[in-house]
């Protein structure tokens, strides 16, 4: 049987090198350049911080005092166990996602998922991420996007956990501050099976789910409640119509993140090319929207998001409108690393050749 022919060793480690020297040179020569955006990035990020000032001249007014834990004093940092506290919750979490500079990440993410002026953005919300959802209705208000909300009203610890100042308060405010231009659908009470509910019922609190219901019908809204959550999911679908051309999951809602073993499968940021999508009727409005081709914009690990967007991590105080690494991105010059790739290849080509002839003479 004929001996394939082997690359000699200095050939690949020649190979190798050319290669690394093409990407270091592509990096050393990179350079940063401002998003073609930035100016609606910017004033974005000034709408939600404006947004937030009149958030808590409304809470304060209502003579609800800021928890100790709210560093920054923003007033939006909820209370860590309520009657609508469902999950669990970093408040190291809850504090970053309220820098106004989300709001310009969020500009980047709707222009990089071909948003434009009059297009449809979908969004699912809990109350657990006060901040990122300001920021995702900022932007898309900056934006002139048509934008439609479902909302829960249940929150992880240290979200919007107030009964007397919940998720559904927040969004009207935006809209009567017109911080946020929308069309809120319908309500839900969120918590485990959208059912409502605080992790302390009937131990500390009583009644929660009652009260979460009663919360939602105070909003006028159409309330969303099902008991299989199958049906919960393709109503939100039908609600949201379409004509959707991204869907934004914020926090953690059942309905939205599906029930599955696969939730967790789900990656965060924005998601253009999916994981495996699986079948089961359970899988969530993320999984949902993938299907159909759909981008996902999955808001949820704000210790990830924040290092992707150049957003400081717990930062005190908050950074201002306009600083960090969300209105920039870098670019590599990929004409060293294309001519790597060609000299890499020359090289292992020549080893080949050169192989072949000691083979021969052999």
């Amino acid at each position: 049987m004929k001996k394939s022919s082997k690359i000699p060793f200095s050939f690949l480690f020649a190979s190798a090198l050319i290669c690394i020297a093409g990407v270091l040179l592509a990096v050393f020569t990179s350079h940063v350049e401002e998003n073609p955006y930035s100016d609606v990035q910017k004033a974005a990020a000034q709408r939600m911080y404006e947004a937030e000032q009149y958030l808590k001249e409304a809470l304060l007014e209502q003579g609800i005092e800021i928890e100790a834990e709210d560093l920054n004093k923003t007033g939006l940092l909820g209370p860590e166990f309520t009657e609508l506290t469902s999950t669990p919750g970093n408040v190291d979490a809850k504090r970053t996602a309220l820098d106004p500079n989300f709001a310009a990440a969020m500009v980047g993410y709707y222009y990089k998922a071909g948003l434009r002026k009059g297009d449809v953005v979908a969004i699912g919300t809990s109350g657990s991420f006060p901040g990122l959802l300001i920021a995702a209705v900022t932007a898309a208000t900056e934006m002139e996007l048509d934008t439609r909300i479902i909302a829960s009203c249940g929150s992880s610890m240290h979200g919007a956990t107030r009964p007397d100042f919940n998720i559904f308060d927040i969004l009207f405010l935006l809209e009567e501050g017109g911080f946020g231009k929308f069309d809120l659908l319908a309500v839900s009470p969120g918590g485990s099976n959208d059912e409502g509910g605080s992790v302390l019922e009937d131990i500390l609190y009583f009644g929660t789910k009652e009260l979460a219901r009663q919360l939602c019908l105070d909003t006028g809204k159409p309330v969303l409640q099902y008991e299989d959550m199958a049906d919960n999911i393709m109503a939100r679908l039908e609600l949201y119509g379409r004509d959707v051309d991204l869907f934004v999951n914020v926090g953690g809602a059942s309905p939205n993140c599906g029930t599955s073993s696969y939730t967790l499968n789900f990656p965060q940021g924005l998601v253009t090319d999916p994981p495996t999508i699986p079948t089961t009727p359970y899988r969530g409005l993320n999984y949902e929207y993938a299907a159909r081709g759909v981008p996902v914009l999955n808001l949820l690990n704000v210790k990830l998001l924040s290092q992707e967007n150049g957003i400081a991590y717990d930062s005190v105080p908050l950074t201002s409108p306009g600083e960090g690494g969300a209105y920039y991105s870098t670019e590599y010059n990929t004409f060293f690393i294309a001519v790597a790739v060609v000299l890499a290849l020359s090289v292992l080509v020549s080893g080949v050749v050169v192989q072949k002839r000691k083979e021969g003479d052999a």
